[in-house]
């Protein structure tokens, strides 16, 4: 079997999943419906990209290092459904019968902990597939790091997200320092929207360069007169490559389950 690693950011899944199946399924059948269709959805993932490897990462409680920063980190995002919750060790134990083991720590979100271990493979030239919906992955693509949308069956291209946002990759960290991410309740500069991110990272390779811009225009200003905020969110909105987890590539091999 050919070398792959396919790391699966589980709630991003589970959660879309869980939505679906809320509108179809009448309440006392939700657990067994949702369980059945992250099933099939891993098989079919499985079946796809055919891991050597494989890992399905979870959140943990909360993310100390960001709310250290930051207090209001996330403070605007509705809890996760009280019956979700209580299935996830139900899920986790079906994605064990599948082959497939789960990991999470208790103080680190899954992107960083997805993103360490994607990071680490690549470096020692593994192939890595991510599998989310998850734009905070995009910053990813230029190292060695490929993604998969489940929900369209089809990978992300470095080319089809710098079409869209108009930069490069290796920008688009900066990029949402300036516009800021609602959905983690981090603000941006005031004033500068995307249209206006776009320009100014057309016009300077990054965010620093824009601080360090002996004569500013109208745009530049704004972004110098909020410093602060742009490095916090900056901060904030970077994935960690660096998380010390504690096991290696060598214990996420591919079991497949015996009927």
């Amino acid at each position: 079997m050919a070398k792959q690693l396919v790391i699966i950011d589980a709630l991003n899944l589970i959660r879309r999943i869980y939505a679906v199946q809320q509108q179809r399924t009448p309440d006392g059948a939700l657990d067994n419906a949702t369980t059945m269709a992250l099933g099939s959805a891993c098989k079919r993932i499985i079946a796809s990209l055919k891991p050597s490897h494989i890992i399905a990462v979870f959140d943990g409680d909360h993310c100390a290092w960001r709310e250290q920063l930051f207090p209001a980190y996330k403070q605007n995002r509705s809890p996760m459904p009280e019956q979700l919750a209580k299935q996830l060790e139900n899920l986790k134990d079906h994605l064990l019968d599948l082959g497939i083991d789960s990991v999470s720590a208790p103080d680190e979100e899954a992107d960083d902990i997805c993103a360490t271990i994607a990071s680490k493979a690549a470096a020692a030239n593994y192939p890595v597939t991510i599998v989310s919906t998850d734009r905070g992955y995009y910053s990813l693509l230029n190292h060695g790091v490929n993604l998969y949308d489940y929900f369209r069956r089809e990978y992300i291209s470095i080319d089809e997200v710098e079409n869209k946002f108009g930069i490069t990759i290796s920008q688009l960290t900066d990029y949402w320092a300036l516009v800021g991410i609602s959905s983690v309740n981090v603000a941006g500069v005031a004033g500068i929207g995307a249209k206006s991110a776009q320009t100014l990272l057309n016009n300077y390779p990054d965010a620093q360069a824009i601080l360090d811009a002996p004569s500013p225009n109208k745009l530049a200003q704004k972004v110098q007169n909020s410093s602060a905020q742009l490095n916090l969110a900056k901060q904030l909105l970077s994935l960690r490559t660096d998380l010390q987890l504690g096991f290696s590539l060598k214990h996420l091999r591919y079991q497949h389950p015996t009927d």
